[in-house]
């Protein structure tokens, strides 16, 4: 038997690169937002808890949002992806877990400071905040671009369709249906059109058309509220 040649877009063995261009896209929520985090909280009034309930509530979402999105990844895509690389490779994927745990870190220092912060009584803590967000967008970036970059071209040559596939199920399985709209709104907006519409591709027609129009409304009501603009 003639073994399949190998090419660019297909593993060893012949089978197509699982396309794992959909996590660029979910990332630019999440690089956008952090980016920007920093600087709602310093611009809280003081004494403003109308403001400060907007902002919290809106780090809240970003938080569980990034903290699903790692626990998925660390529950779906390192151990299978530790059982199948080489040797050689297994330090990138541990390097990714390490970077999880720094990010996890950072996020559980908000998190702690969230009620607190709601008060809006108290401008030092503002700035702690602040700078603790501005630290995780650090340290976030550096992680996706890893990620991004040397990760998940691995992944696509390892991970079989099936197994990509369950991490997107295990996304959307998390939340409420007014939240999940407006997850896929923060998606929408920085990430790459063709890469957002291969998301929708196995839902029905009618699904494909309605829901980028619902995203689209949601994120902008969002933004206009947390942001002050529909283009933050």
């Amino acid at each position: 038997m003639t073994a399949t040649p190998h090419t660019d877009d297909t593993t060893a063995a012949g089978r197509p690169l699982v396309d794992t261009s959909a996590m660029p896209t979910i990332h630019s929520y999440f690089r956008r937002e952090l980016r920007l985090a920093g600087g709602l909280v310093r611009g809280i009034p003081d004494g403003d808890r109308r403001r400060a309930a907007v902002v919290v509530d809106h780090l809240d979402f970003l938080r569980r949002s990034l903290h699903h999105h790692h626990t998925i990844e660390d529950e779906l895509l390192w151990p299978v992806l530790l059982q199948r690389v080489p040797d050689e490779l297994a330090p990138l994927v541990h390097l990714m877990e390490s970077q999880h745990e720094r990010v996890d870190a950072l996020l559980g220092t908000v998190d702690a400071a969230l009620p607190r912060l709601r008060e809006a009584d108290d401008p030092a803590l503002q700035d702690e905040v602040a700078d603790t967000l501005d630290t995780l967008y650090v340290h976030l970036v550096e992680h996706l671009d890893a990620e991004e970059e040397r990760l998940l071209p691995i992944a696509a040559r390892t991970l079989t369709q099936a197994e990509w596939d369950a991490l997107g199920e295990a996304g959307r399985s998390e939340g409420t249906k007014k939240e999940g709209v407006l997850t896929l709104g923060m998606f929408q907006h920085d990430g790459d059109p063709a890469d957002f519409a291969k998301m929708l591709a196995t839902a029905p027609a009618p699904v494909r058309w309605l829901l980028p129009r619902l995203a689209r409304r949601a994120f902008r009501r969002h933004a206009l509220r947390v942001h002050g603009t529909a283009s933050p």
